[in-house]
């Protein structure tokens, strides 16, 4: 290893060029690397859902849910199995034990489920599929006084608009219920008509329906026949025949049935800051950047909120590329700050070109990560972007290690290469094990299994290659830059300008001297003269921390809780009571909401709410949360309510998020 920094050292275009290399290809793969909030991997589980229309949770548990775990009992790989039975739907997750391949599982799974031949009539083919992690970057509301078509129009047309946008490829509508055609045959029709509810089942079957003719073969080329009799609105339906009599009169649909065209009876609605809504769901898909799809929603709702009618606004809601964009700020900042104050310091005390090459080692060490990133199939997320500030404080330090034992080297021996070679090499060994100890530190978090694993795995993909690259600056690249040592020349062949540069410089290094002799080191002594007393006072150091840990004065938590954005309420009625029970319980959250908001208005001097998001008959911010990890979630139903409170950010408000919460649960009652 010697030989290899000698000869770095001696070639400094060789090293030049190592620099080039490790900043150009840190630079291209960050213009093109993906950007998403969370990183997007399977979650080792699997998806077995199925609708039964119309029936309760306790018939839902009894159909389907049951049926699937029965079946599902020998399937070799399954771990564990927890089902949710709403209202009309009832959905299975399989957990796959670790090990075995989620594909294969899959499989078994699949041919369970499809063996499985008691379901009730009216339970739809049930879906079997792997569930994997999938984030949201933003959603629009369309809010305004209108009925739920004129909105679902608009949103759909939202939606369009959006996915046809090349930044977006994958947008959902929400908070709308289906189209549904409605026919409400009428029993005292049919005994007029003589007919029979089979023989007006039967007619729409046979003549709602287009059927391929065939085709011809012509001298001027091929004709090709179709019946189109397939109906797609209620008009089209109540016009369909259901029977001919003898002399020749029609007898048609709407003669013994009214045909509703509207929506499936679903009692699933919103209010936006108290207007009915509906949302569009954006999602960032393959190689797509999260903050490019921010930025395009936030241009198309600033561009057509002028394209819509008087009364109805868009606006964004939840919008999670912001926490994504603040981490890359704090990153930044983190970053700047640290390349200021290790330039400044090392410039005071050492040289202020050694400062400069050795604060070089932070973006060579972070751009060469950066380029290892698209290997080890890691984004640019809010797992890695904590692990770069994690280590932000570890990688500068081999550097500057290496630097200030060259600079003393090559001061006490007035010669630039063989000072720069002899001052690594000296410390190569202590720098070297250094690093390695800190990779060994993070390793283990290659192998945790799991979808926990998978998540922790960032970690460890992002430090190693840092610090590695922090390795290889210090010992290969930098020696060579600081080879070029020239001994400073005396105070009598200086200019004025240089002299009084030095001499504000010196002031800080023979400071540091001083310290040294007359602190630091009578101080050393001491404790090593009073070995056993040194033991003890670190002894009772640790015996303090451990004590303070142990009572609870300093706290261990898993993750530390962010002040956050949103203060949610939701409300959860027995099963059994109407939907109006359920709306006005949720009008009384909001009511309480709004009085708590004006207060606070008074007190802080602004409004710390941007908008209200308030949901009849599901709980969304739930149903957000679980669908991001793949969890089960709790589903639609006339008894479930939710209340959602957008703060303003953290940096524009005096007031708190949980003050806010405690204020309104008093409030709530």
């Amino acid at each position: 290893m010697t030989g290899v920094i000698g000869w770095f050292a001696r070639n400094s275009v060789a090293a030049n060029l190592l620099l080039v290399v490790i900043l150009a290809s840190g630079v291209i793969v960050l213009t093109d690397v993906k950007q998403e909030v969370f990183p997007e991997f399977s979650l080792e589980m699997i998806s077995v859902s199925a609708n039964y229309r119309g029936a309760a949770p306790q018939e839902v548990e009894e159909a389907i849910c049951l049926r699937v775990e029965e079946a599902l009992q020998g399937v070799d790989g399954v771990k564990k199995m927890t089902c949710t039975a709403n209202e009309g739907h009832g959905r299975t997750a399989v957990e796959v034990l670790s090990g075995y391949d989620v594909r294969k599982v899959l499989e078994d799974v699949k041919m369970s489920v499809d063996a499985i031949d008691t379901f009730p009539e009216d339970v739809d083919k049930p879906i079997v599929q792997e569930v994997t992690t999938r984030f949201q970057v933003i959603n629009v509301a369309i809010a305004g006084d209108a009925d739920i078509a004129t909105l679902k129009h608009l949103g759909e047309k939202v939606r369009d608009d959006l996915t046809a946008l090349p930044e977006i490829s994958q947008a959902e509508l929400l908070n709308v219920p289906p189209y549904e055609i409605s026919i409400e045959v009428s029993e005292e029709a049919l005994r007029r008509w003589e007919l029979t509810f089979d023989i007006v089942a039967n007619a729409l079957r046979q003549f709602s329906i287009d059927v391929p003719g065939g085709s011809v073969k012509t001298e001027t080329g091929e004709i090709v026949f179709r019946t189109k009799g397939q109906a797609y609105s209620g008009k089209e339906y109540e016009n369909l025949p259901l029977l001919t009599r003898p002399d020749g009169t029609k007898i048609y649909l709407k003669d013994v049935a009214t045909v509703i065209d509207g929506f499936e009876d679903r009692s699933v609605s919103a209010e936006f800051d108290g207007k009915p809504a509906v949302m569009v769901q954006v999602f960032r898909v393959g190689d797509q950047n999260a903050l490019t799809v921010a930025d395009a929603v936030y241009d198309y709702v600033e561009r057509a909120a002028a394209m819509f009618p008087e009364g109805i606004k868009v606006f964004t809601w939840q919008d999670t590329a912001r926490l994504l964009k603040s981490r890359i700020d704090l990153l930044v900042n983190n970053a700047l700050t640290g390349l200021l104050l290790v330039f400044v310091v090392l410039a005071l005390f050492l040289r202020v070109r050694l400062a400069f090459w050795v604060t070089i080692g932070i973006p060579i060490s972070f751009l060469g990560a950066i380029a290892m990133m698209p290997v080890f199939d890691v984004s640019i997320n809010m797992a890695s972007l904590f692990s770069f500030i994690l280590v932000l404080g570890i990688v500068v330090d081999d550097a500057i290690v290496v630097g200030e034992n060259i600079h003393a080297s090559q001061v006490r021996t007035g010669k630039g290469m063989s000072g720069a070679v002899h001052g690594t090499c000296e410390v190569l060994v202590p720098v070297t094990f250094g690093v390695l100890t800190t990779m060994a530190a993070f390793s283990p978090m290659l192998f945790v299994p799991g979808v926990w694993g998978k998540l922790i795995a960032v970690f460890p993909l992002i430090i190693l290659p840092t610090l590695f690259f922090s390795l290889v600056e210090s010992n290969l690249i930098l020696p060579a830059h600081l080879s070029h040592y020239r001994p400073p020349t005396t105070r009598s062949n200086q200019n004025p300008i240089a002299r009084l540069w030095n001499g504000f410089f010196d002031l800080f290094s023979n400071g540091l001297d001083w310290l040294i002799r007359k602190i630091y080191r009578p101080l050393l002594r001491a404790a090593l003269a009073w070995r056993y007393l040194t033991l003890s006072v670190a002894l009772f150091a640790v015996l303090v921390t451990v004590g303070l840990t142990g009572a609870g004065i300093v706290r261990v938590v898993l993750s530390p809780t962010a002040e956050p954005d949103n203060v949610v309420a939701f409300l959860t009625m027995p099963t059994d009571v109407p939907v109006e029970l359920t709306r006005a319980g949720v009008e009384r959250i909001e009511r309480a909401a709004s009085e708590m908001r004006k207060e606070l208005a008074a007190e802080e001097g602004q409004d710390p709410i941007v908008h209200v998001l308030a949901s009849v008959g599901q709980h969304p911010f739930r149903e957000f949360e679980g669908a991001a990890v793949g969890g089960v979630g709790v589903g639609q139903g006339e008894f479930l309510g939710e209340v959602n409170l957008e703060l303003q950010p953290t940096e524009n408000r005096d007031v708190s998020a949980e003050e806010i919460a405690n204020r309104w649960r008093e409030k709530v009652g």
